[in-house]
């Protein structure tokens, strides 16, 4: 038996002097843990996934190339946020170069 605590961001509002709220494109700014691996969906593995499949698109529009050996919808690219926090300055690192999937992209 397990207790499920879960709040949400609108609790807050309550307890702020003003709220400010603005627009994001979902697949790059959200990415929900909310069950346990093996759930149908808002697990650590699918936000994991989201998080590779964001920064192969960074990867491509940098310049990059992409290979795989597995379905590219299973896998992708990490790259650390020491090289890049939002997927800028990523050119020099990318361009022309090809990345083998899953791989790592770091300092």
């Amino acid at each position: 038996m397990g207790l499920k605590l879960e709040q949400f961001i609108f609790d807050a509002f309550a307890y702020a002097p003003s709220t400010a709220l603005f627009e994001v494109l979902r697949e790059e700014e959200f990415a929900p843990v909310k069950n346990a691996n093996g759930a149908s969906h808002d697990t650590p593995d699918s936000a994991r996934l989201m998080l590779l499949r964001l920064h192969s698109r960074w990867v491509v529009a940098a310049g990059g190339f992409l290979t795989h050996s597995v379905p590219l919808y299973l896998t992708g690219v990490e790259i650390s946020p020491l090289c890049s926090y939002a997927g800028e300055n990523l050119e020099a690192m990318c361009r022309g170069r090809t990345f083998h999937a899953p791989c790592e992209i770091a300092f």
